[in-house]
């Protein structure tokens, strides 16, 4: 009887071993995981003090645009070395910069309903309100067309449209009364890219064709700004940089180091913005 208790409690001491065994090897992984993607980014340089998280953007030569903490536009290249600034001459609030174009830079005055395009030397090259080009609505965001046209977000009659500055009229004019819910909806961004046009809602990310036909909605709420990176859109949402897919919809994450709203992205470096500096990040 001696035998058979020490058998069983032998099987049972091994059974134990065995489960705390699994456990472990179930908890290195998912630590080493964790690990990687908090070690996979590291700061060079120091940071730089800007004045808005959300008015930046890069062009497809990977320079980076946005606004120094005295509201004038700054350009630096990926390694963060100045290229050139640009002072507006009148006051106004730049709401955002769309600069994907490195030849046709636009800046978007929401307070004065003003559209100004720079050149690649950062010199205006040309100027609008949109009361100029009878428009009568207000419009809450814009964006370049690839057609050299802007899309706009008419705020007042929830609709997106197309401005042609040369036919000084309205193009495409697609009513989202029946997609944005008019009590809730917060737009924050356009952006075209790759025939496709996004618009971005407190609520969600809205797709549209180029020629302004509702698509699909992504379900990412509480995003301040989007970007694309090859074939993908990223954002920050809760600490966390977020790369979709386009066309698979697969989803990437990085858990960010610190507490950053917005983000740019390369296939080496991360630009990481807080809410008055902007940080450098190599990726490894």
């Amino acid at each position: 009887m001696e035998i058979t208790l020490s058998l069983r409690l032998l099987k049972a001491s091994y059974c134990i071993l065995l489960l705390l065994l699994a456990l472990l090897m179930g908890a290195i992984p998912a630590f080493a995981q964790d690990l990687v993607q908090t070690a996979a980014v590291v700061k060079v340089g120091p940071s730089i003090a800007i004045s808005s998280p959300t008015a930046i953007s890069k062009d497809r030569n990977g320079n980076l645009y946005f606004l120094a903490a005295n509201r004038s536009l700054l350009r630096i290249d990926s390694l963060g070395k100045p290229l050139g600034n640009f002072s507006p001459p009148t006051r106004g609030r730049i709401a955002s910069i769309d600069a994907w174009n490195p030849m046709k830079i636009l800046l978007f005055y929401e307070d004065r309903q003003e559209l100004l395009l720079l050149d690649r030397f950062l010199r205006p090259v040309a100027n609008t309100t949109l009361q100029d080009q009878n428009y009568t609505g207000t419009a809450k965001a814009a964006a370049l067309a690839a057609d050299d046209n802007f899309w706009l977000f008419d705020e007042t009659n929830l609709t997106l449209s197309k401005l042609d500055l040369q036919l000084r009229k309205i193009t495409i004019d697609t009513p989202l009364n029946l997609i944005l819910d008019k009590e809730r909806f917060n737009v924050r961004q356009l952006r075209e890219y790759q025939n496709m046009v996004y618009l971005l809602d407190a609520n969600g990310i809205f797709v549209f064709d180029n020629l302004g036909n509702y698509k699909k909605k992504l379900p990412f709420a509480g995003v301040n700004f989007i970007d694309f990176l090859n074939n993908e859109l990223y954002f920050v949402q809760n600490g966390t940089l977020h790369f979709v897919n386009l066309y698979t919809s697969e989803t990437r994450t990085l858990q960010l180091p610190s507490n950053y709203v917005t983000a740019l992205a390369s296939d080496a470096r991360l630009y990481l913005f807080a809410v008055k500096q902007l940080d450098i990040y190599t990726l490894h």
